[in-house]
């Protein structure tokens, strides 16, 4: 149950046509449902309203809808096209799942829905002058909040297309994936606990390799633990297969790795579980989940810096903005138990394999320093970020932020004269105008 519970979750992250089913669904149902309101009127709308009025408002209002509903979301896919362009071609995929997007979509189609049902039944059951007043007002509630949810599309699409918007929501997304490791969600003293000797292959003798059968794709999670606790990677079903042979069960892929048929998952001591039953308990899909994979979330971020500072683009100061972020991003995860994780279960152990702090760092850092090593700019910033970085995070944090520190320092000191050393290496947190 739990593993159908974390694949429902999943599906329904990515599902894109569901909210606007639903909405054509809930016009047809609330058309029906007054319908029989309508037939205690027939006698009132017979008199009052005229039926071939009600046709041309209904008409007007689906045809109109159709070809309105098109146009608008042409707009938006050229707005995405161009935004996925100028940042990442990744982030479209977060454009489309807004779920603003997915309920206007709904909007809009319950109320094609409502004017073509409704066209249909206006002067039928006998009476050429039926007019359904009740759903004809529906219709009009319905077309007033298409337009209420254009403006609001419209103003949503605009949000996602500003960049300083999409790089906070990223940023926020990966520190919150961040605060769900399992060595957070389930701190030291329950059933996980850090693994610092997982890394410690087992001797081959004892071992044995348990290989991926299923469609390949990226791995985005594991079974929960349990249903009461949603976040995190911890593996039920793997807790109970180690707990079956007494086994000690260390996977050898984590969240964001890319598994093909064949591929080996896990290493295990002891009984040895089928190929199938241990990649059952591994949820891969076609694309790596932003939502669920906090390393990806920082991924784009440094995606959407590198390509502000490559030459096509040349803005630094999106690139800027971007280390805004990162350094945020950084400030969560080093004070956080990152690295393997060893959960336990009666007599058997999972190892959960995890993103240290100097792999964290490799990824925020090592690219877009080595881009930005010509814009002064970044450099700036770079310094500031470093310097802040320094004087607030722990002591054994340090060794990996000191060698990107003397990294940056040693290649400004190559490349420019002694005089512009200061300027290109003064902490900066605007990049340039901010100094102190």
């Amino acid at each position: 149950m739990t593993l159908l519970l974390r694949r429902a979750r999943l599906w329904w992250s990515h599902a894109l046509w569901v909210i606007p089913f639903a909405g054509v669904l809930v016009a047809y149902g609330a058309s029906h449902a007054l319908t029989r309101y309508d037939d205690e009127l027939r006698s009132v709308s017979a008199n009052q309203l005229s039926s071939s009025a009600a046709q041309a408002f209904l008409a007007a209002v689906g045809g109109g809808m159709v070809t309105f509903t098109g146009f608008v979301f042409s707009v938006v896919l050229l707005m995405l096209q161009f935004g996925s362009s100028m940042y990442s071609p990744r982030a479209s995929s977060y454009f489309l799942r807004d779920r603003t997007t997915q309920v206007v979509l709904a909007i809009f189609l319950g109320t094609i829905t409502l004017s073509f049902t409704q066209l249909i039944a206006v002067g039928s059951g006998g009476q050429a002058d039926f007019v359904p007043v009740f759903n004809i007002a529906l219709t009009l509630l319905a077309l007033f909040a298409s337009l209420m949810g254009f403006l609001a599309l419209l103003q949503s699409v605009a949000r996602h297309l500003q960049v300083d918007s999409l790089l906070s929501t990223i940023g926020g997304l990966s520190r919150r994936q961040l605060l769900q490791h399992p060595s957070v969600a389930n701190p030291p003293g329950g059933a996980d606990a850090p693994a610092p000797s997982a890394g410690e292959p087992p001797t081959p003798a004892e071992t044995d390799l348990v290989r991926y059968e299923g469609r390949p794709g990226q791995l985005v999670g594991f079974a929960l633990a349990s249903l009461d606790q949603l976040v995190g990677f911890a593996l039920a079903s793997l807790d109970q297969l180690a707990d079956s042979g007494g086994n000690e069960i260390t996977l050898l892929v984590r969240v964001g790795d890319g598994i093909s048929q064949g591929a080996p998952i896990a290493s295990v001591t002891g009984l040895r579980p089928g190929d199938q039953e241990l990649s059952r308990c591994l949820l891969v899909r076609p694309e790596r989940s932003l939502k669920h994979d906090p390393l990806y979330a920082l991924r784009l971020l440094v995606d959407i810096g590198l390509r502000a500072l490559s030459p096509a683009v040349n803005d630094p100061t999106t690139a800027v903005r971007a280390l805004d972020e990162i350094e945020d991003v950084l400030r969560t995860a080093a004070r956080l138990p990152l690295g393997p994780v060893r959960r336990t279960r009666g007599r058997g152990s999972v190892v959960l394999p995890g993103a240290t702090w100097p792999d964290v760092v490799d990824l925020a850092l090592l690219e877009i320093s080595e881009a930005g090593m010509r814009a002064p700019q970044v450099t700036r910033r770079l310094s500031a970020l470093f310097g802040d970085l320094l004087a607030d995070l722990p002591e054994p944090t340090h060794a990996p932020l000191l060698r990107y520190q003397r990294r940056l320092t040693d290649e400004v000191t190559r490349a420019l004269p002694e005089q512009d050393h200061a300027i290109w290496l003064t902490g900066d947190r605007q990049g340039i105008g901010g100094s102190r």
